[in-house]
């Protein structure tokens, strides 16, 4: 029975359609396409790593000044997350989808003839805006293309690929920088335009975007093409589950009241979650040493250990779709925190390797993925790229604040225990947030998702037709 028409009268066909589709062909091919964009983005942000010891031979730089080429990324980002999103609610998720590419390629580029060290944090923190905006628009895109049942587990994916991108950048400078110099890895960078292009030639708009804004018969010629063996019938109305609006992407909507309090637990665990994943990621390899591992050691166990984190994102999608959404984050989050405080009890190779796999593996693997697959379906269409956004703007301001907190903590000389310590507390604090301060999105669609918010999360929606009208002119407006 389709989801619309079952849970809301006057539900659109076009949705009902989309949502109960089974995945095609054109779903596969508009996925993998969008799936390459955001490998991309991961691959260009650990680019960081990979390419500073060069840059510090090139331009003779310090201590504080090669950490502070690591900050301008993050800093770029963190601004290109919080207006991609609102941009894409008013313009579309395609364009500014292309766009986001071309423009991590563009300073890509830029950085490889950068001539001076001010020249070359400039083009990194330009990329990093392009980097940052480019998570914001990619969730909701795939979230409002995707079949219901499809849907959590392709948001989980697209965050696996965006981890896979980590370790292949680091992979491929092995290669690249020894023979070619740092400069050449920024040339690599350059292969998202090739991607961008490919969207902006055949990547269609998102059918929900076409809908809000009253565009009924191009909305309509992408769903026959994405489900042609559910075609409506002859003369069939297409009636809107949202008003046309001319505008959207308010973030007014994220803090009002049917929302605030799941605002709130996303951007908390977010900032929970950035400062796991981007502050393990920069201090463990000398966390590592500093116990006894060698140098080289210590970079092996770093790259196993958060390489495992991919394997609980693979798994997210197959495991919120069993068992929801809050359950995921909280035992996830809870897991982590917990192997953490006894990961930092051990030095011995073996327990130091499957400890903090295991910790990665909840961590930033099962509850990392779970969490942009939430967010992505929590707010309302002229909203969901705004509240992607600012979630994921929340998670750079982790990964601001963490390496800086643990290197403050790490010269006060205090133990080793300290590091751990911190990672478990905020895994921990990520737990109780997603168990007491989450909304169940699962089994919805999005639409069912916006009208339960907002008339109350235990309303019975097929006797309270008001309030499920008052739902959709709530997202409309927003």
């Amino acid at each position: 029975m389709p989801h619309h028409a079952a849970t809301a009268p006057g539900a659109s066909p076009l949705l009902d359609r989309l949502d109960d589709s089974g995945f095609t062909t054109r779903h596969l091919r508009i996925y993998l396409t969008v799936l390459a964009g955001h490998f991309l983005d991961g691959f260009l942000i650990n680019v960081t790593g990979v390419t500073l010891p060069g840059i510090v031979g090139t331009f003779h730089l310090g201590s504080e000044q090669a950490g502070f080429y690591s900050s301008v990324l993050f800093a770029g980002m963190l601004v290109g997350a919080a207006i991609a999103g609102t941009v894409s609610d008013r313009f579309g998720r395609r364009i500014p989808l292309a766009l986001c590419l071309l423009v991590f390629a563009v300073f890509s580029l830029a950085a490889a003839f950068a001539w001076s060290y001010p020249s070359l944090l400039v083009f990194r923190a330009l990329q990093g805006v392009g980097l940052g905006a480019e998570i914001a628009v990619v969730l909701p895109y795939i979230a409002e293309f995707a079949p219901s049942r499809h849907r959590g587990p392709m948001v989980t994916m697209a965050t696996s690929a965006w981890l896979i991108g980590l370790p292949v950048a680091a992979a491929i400078g092995a290669l690249v920088v020894p023979a070619f110099s740092w400069r050449a890895m920024f040339v690599v960078g350059t292969v998202p335009v090739l991607v961008s292009l490919f969207m902006l030639a055949w990547l269609p708009e998102s059918v929900r975007f076409l809908l809000r804004r009253g565009r009924v018969h191009d909305a309509r010629k992408i769903v026959d093409s994405l489900c042609p063996g559910s075609a409506g019938a002859p003369g069939e109305p297409a009636a809107l589950d949202v008003a046309p609006t001319g505008s959207g992407g308010s973030l007014r909507t994220l803090v009002a009241r049917p929302y605030l309090r799941y605002t709130v637990a996303v951007w908390l665990m977010e900032v929970c979650a950035g400062a796991f994943l981007y502050g393990l990621s920069s201090w463990l390899p000398s966390v590592l040493e500093g116990q006894g591992a060698g140098l080289l050691k210590s970079f092996g166990y770093t790259a196993i250990i958060t390489s495992v984190g991919v394997v609980g994102a693979i798994l997210a999608g197959q495991l919120i779709n069993r068992i929801g959404r809050r359950v995921v984050l909280g035992v996830s989050f809870l897991a982590s925190g917990l192997l953490c405080l006894v990961w930092g009890t051990t030095s011995a190779a073996v327990a130091v390797v499957v400890l903090g796999s295991a910790a990665t593996f909840f961590g930033s693997g099962l509850g990392g993925a779970t969490l942009f697959a939430y967010a992505s379906e929590l707010y309302p269409t002229a909203s969901r790229g705004t509240g992607i956004g600012w979630a994921a703007a929340w998670q750079k301001v982790g990964g601001l604040v963490m390496p800086a907190l643990v290197g403050f903590v790490l010269a006060m000389h205090t133990s080793g225990y300290a590091f751990f310590l911190l990672f478990g507390v905020i895994s921990i604090i990520a737990g109780l947030v997603a168990l007491v301060g989450t909304f169940e999105t699962r089994g919805k669609t999005v639409e069912e998702v916006t009208r339960e918010v907002v008339a109350g999360r235990r309303a019975p929606l097929a006797t309270t037709p008001s309030l499920a009208g008052a739902a959709d002119a709530g997202s409309a407006g927003s």
